[in-house]
């Protein structure tokens, strides 16, 4: 059965290991794809930093890094096209030859903070093992079956999830005052109150753990 894996990795000769260590206060988000083949293709980043004259000579000195291009922006930080050389230490390819994909992922506490969709904990194994045998700090913090592999989409959400977050923050739901109530967006989905009350609360759980990986999950 389908699973979703969330999990902290870092090794010190792992793509990007120099600008994740090159200040407190360096933030890297991945960006469009994060389910892109990084060694079959390019993978895009954006970097928070206050230094980006600094980041541009990191990269360029980053050996894992092929090619890194300025490509646009994200919100205010500037974003890179990147390609890694054959032999840079990639988990990103290990899920996809296993079937998988990411889901999300950012960079956190010197390391990587992803979130995984594969086939089954066979294929979660084989990536442990591939990380072991690298000597990769690699920590599983969280394990979930999905029952239907097309129901879950961007941060996690199932489809009834994002339908009753979608029909409450188009209703007014989340307005102060608010200009619906829980009856009345339950009525227009025809459906229980609690099953409404429990798809807000569980997609907007899954929206904060998507966006927060740093927090302490339960």
């Amino acid at each position: 059965m389908p699973i979703i894996a969330k999990v902290y990795f870092s090794h010190p000769e792992m793509a990007l290991a120099d600008v994740i260590t090159s200040g407190p206060d360096v933030t890297i988000r991945v960006l469009q794809e994060v389910s892109t083949d990084p060694v079959g293709g390019s993978s895009f980043f954006a970097v928070e930093t206050d230094q980006p004259e600094l980041l541009e000579r990191t990269l360029a000195a980053d050996h894992p890094v092929k090619r890194a291009d300025r490509v646009s922006q994200y919100q205010e930080w500037p974003a890179h096209r990147l390609e890694f050389n054959p032999e840079a230490l990639l988990l990103g390819s290990v899920v996809t030859e296993q079937d998988g994909f990411a889901l999300d992922a950012q960079q956190h506490d010197g390391g990587w903070i992803e979130r995984w969709q594969l086939p089954d904990r066979q294929a979660l194994q084989a990536v442990w093992q591939y990380a072991e045998e690298h000597s990769f700090t690699f920590d599983i913090m969280k394990v979930s079956q999905v029952s239907n592999t097309g129901d879950v989409g961007m941060f996690g959400l199932t489809d009834k999830q994002r339908t009753t977050l979608v029909a409450a923050y188009d209703n007014g739901y989340f307005t102060e005052p608010s200009e619906t109530t829980l009856s009345e967006i339950a009525a227009d989905l025809d459906i229980s109150t609690n099953a409404a009350s429990g798809r807000l609360k569980r997609g907007m759980k899954n929206i904060i753990e998507s966006s927060f990986p740093e927090i302490d999950q339960r």
